[in-house]
C-alpha cells in the first residue's frame, strides 16, 4: 500500500514539474519574443505583443509556430514562411513602417482602420489579450 502511494506521488512530482518547465520555457519564450519586438523598434510594442498572443494561441498553434510565424502574415490566402520567429518580428516592423504613418494615431484604431484581420471585432478581442506573465 505504501509504494503503490509513493508510486503516485512521484508520478504526480514528476508531471507537476515537467508542465511547469513547459510554462516557464514558454513565458521565457514569451518574454524573448517581447524583448526583441522591443528592440526591433517596432511602435505600441505592447498591443503588438498582443498580436503575437492572438495570433498564435498564446505561442503555441503549431500551423503558425512551425511556420516561425507569429503575426499570421499571409501571402494571399497561404500564411508566409519564416526560417525564424524573429524574421517574423523584422517583417513586422517593415510593415509597420511602411503602413504606420501616423504616429498619433491610436494604435487600435489603425489596427482596425486597416483592416489588420477580416473579423470585424478582431480590436476588441485583442485588447482583452493579456500578456502579463503566466
Amino acid at each position: 500500500m505504501k509504494t503503490s502511494f509513493t508510486k503516485k506521488f512521484l508520478r504526480a512530482v514528476i508531471l507537476s514539474t515537467a508542465v511547469l518547465s513547459g510554462v516557464t520555457a514558454q513565458a521565457q519564450f514569451r518574454d524573448s519574443v517581447y524583448s526583441y519586438i522591443v528592440s526591433c523598434g517596432i511602435q505600441h510594442p505592447a498591443i503588438v505583443m498582443q498580436q503575437v498572443m492572438l495570433e498564435t494561441g498564446r505561442l503555441a498553434t503549431p500551423y503558425l509556430m512551425k511556420r516561425n510565424n507569429l503575426f499570421a502574415f499571409r501571402i494571399t490566402e497561404e500564411y508566409m514562411h519564416f526560417e525564424t520567429w524573429k524574421q517574423s518580428v523584422e517583417y513586422y516592423k517593415r510593415w509597420q513602417d511602411r503602413h504606420y504613418k501616423n504616429p498619433t494615431e491610436d494604435y487600435y484604431s489603425f489596427l482596425q482602420r486597416i483592416k489588420y484581420s477580416g473579423s470585424a471585432d478582431y480590436v476588441s478581442v485583442l485588447k482583452r489579450v493579456s500578456i502579463k506573465k503566466d
